[in-house]
């Protein structure tokens, strides 16, 4: 019968990563690819339509950056999932999880207050 710490561990890990990751990805706007919809585009990087045409382009073709905001949080909780899952379990045995609720809601209190500039327009 195998343990399943391991994949508890991850689990867990992914989870709390993944919360920050994503808060940390909109707040910095750090996109693994940017997805222009309209024009059936993506490109890589966080790109600005204005970047690379003419201003009025971000009207014409706007950008949609949540995929890529995904995908750098899923990234970045992968790795930390993983290192949780290979630390030996006598590590673990301190942490107590009944406190990790808190990282996600703080992560969503920081992913709302990033966004609300987009409100304001």
């Amino acid at each position: 019968m195998t343990s399943l710490e391991a994949p508890r561990r991850f689990a867990f890990a992914f989870g709390t990563a993944f919360a920050v990751c994503y808060a940390f990805a909109v707040g910095r706007q750090l996109a693994l690819f940017t997805v222009f919809p309209s024009l059936g585009v993506v490109l890589l990087g966080t790109v600005q339509s204005r970047d690379f045409g003419d201003p009025a382009l971000g009207f014409l073709t706007p950008a949609m950056y949540w995929y890529g905001w995904t995908a750098t949080a899923s990234l970045g909780a992968l790795v930390a999932g993983s290192i949780a899952a290979l630390v030996p379990e006598a590590w673990t045995k301190r942490v107590w999880r009944g406190w990790l609720w808190v990282v996600p809601v703080t992560a969503m209190s920081a992913c709302v207050y990033f966004t609300l500039p987009w409100f304001r327009l």
